[in-house]
C-alpha cells in the first residue's frame, strides 16, 4: 500500500468499518451489531447502510431486520480474480496436482499479518476445514502461512509475534517461540513445511513457497487432507509433488531455477 500526504475521505472509510463487519462466521448483522462493531452513531449508521443498500453493496433482509453483503462486490470480487496474475499462472498447475493426487489444493497470498486464500481445488475426503477463497488467517496460523513467513524479515516477524502470540489451536501446536523461530530456519533450508494435526486433529497439510524476481515468497501452495492419508512413503512423494508444482508455478512467475 503507498504512503501519501492526504486525508482519507471520513464517509467512505465509515462505509469500508461497515463492510469489514462481515465475514464468514458473520454474514448477516443486525444494525446494533454493525453500531457496536463500528462504534458510529445509529443515524450516521443507517445512513451508510442504505447508501450501500442503493448501490447494491448491502443487502437487507426485511424478515429478520438483518444485513448482509450484496451482489454488487460479487462482481468486484470476479473482476479481482480474473485479473490475479497468480491465480491464473497457478490454476491449471494446482488442477492438475488436485487430479493427481486426490487431496485438497490450495493457493494463498500474504495480506500484511495474514494470509489470504485465493484459489482451491476441493477433495471428497470429507474432512474439510473452512478454508474457503477469500479467507484471511493470521501467518502463523497454519502451513499456508507459516511457509511465507519464514521468507519475511526477521523485524517483522519479531512485530507479528509481539502482537499476535501464538496460541495452541491443538495439543500438538507449536507455541514456544524459540522453537517456532528456529523451525522458520528449517523452512528456509527446505522449501517446505508439514503441519500434522497441529492446526487441526485428523488433518495435515504439505506447503511449499511461491517465488518471484529475486526470491521473493510472492504465495505458497498446500497439499491438505487426513492425516493417515498422508504418512509415511506417501507422505515423501507428496512433498515431491508440491515442490515440484511450486517450481513450476514460480517459473510462470519469472522465477528463474539458478536463483534457489
Amino acid at each position: 500500500m503507498r504512503e501519501l500526504n492526504l486525508e482519507p475521505i471520513q464517509s467512505l472509510e465509515r462505509a469500508i468499518q461497515i463492510l469489514n463487519c462481515f465475514s464468514f462466521e458473520n454474514t448477516e448483522l443486525s444494525i446494533d451489531e454493525i453500531m457496536q462493531q463500528t462504534k458510529l452513531a445509529k443515524t450516521t449508521t443507517y445512513r451508510l447502510l442504505w447508501t450501500l443498500e442503493r448501490n447494491y453493496l448491502i443487502q437487507y433482509n426485511q424478515k429478520t431486520n438483518e444485513y448482509r453483503l450484496g451482489t454488487k462486490l460479487l462482481e468486484y470480487g470476479g473482476i479481482v480474480l480474473e485479473h490475479l496474475d497468480i491465480r491464473r499462472e497457478a490454476e491449471p498447475i494446482l488442477l492438475a496436482l488436485h487430479e493427481e493426487t486426490g487431496h485438497s489444493v490450495i493457493l494463498a497470498q500474504p495480506q500484511s499479518e495474514t494470509i489470504q486464500y485465493v484459489l482451491r481445488f476441493d477433495s471428497d475426503e470429507g474432512l474439510q476445514p473452512n478454508n474457503f477463497v477469500g479467507r484471511r488467517r493470521i501467518l502463523h496460523n497454519g502451513a499456508l502461512g507459516i511457509i511465507l513467513l519464514a521468507y519475511m524479515d526477521e523485524e517483522f516477524i519479531n512485530k507479528l509475534l509481539k502482537a499476535y502470540p501464538l496460541e495452541p489451536h491443538t495439543p500438538k501446536t507449536v507455541t514456544d517461540q524459540g522453537v517456532f523461530l528456529q523451525r522458520l530456519k528449517e523452512i528456509r533450508v527446505e522449501n517446505v513445511f508439514i503441519d500434522e494435526d497441529e492446526t487441526f486433529i485428523g488433518y495435515t497439510a504439505i506447503a511449499a513457497p511461491i517465488f518471484q524476481g529475486k526470491n521473493k515468497a510472492i504465495a505458497s501452495i498446500a497439499i491438505s487432507g487426513p492425516s493417515f492419508k498422508m504418512e509415511g512413503e506417501r507422505r515423501i512423494q507428496l512433498i515431491e509433488k508440491i515442490k515440484k508444482a511450486a517450481v513450476k508455478i514460480s517459473m510462470q512467475m519469472g522465477q528463474s531455477l539458478s536463483k534457489r
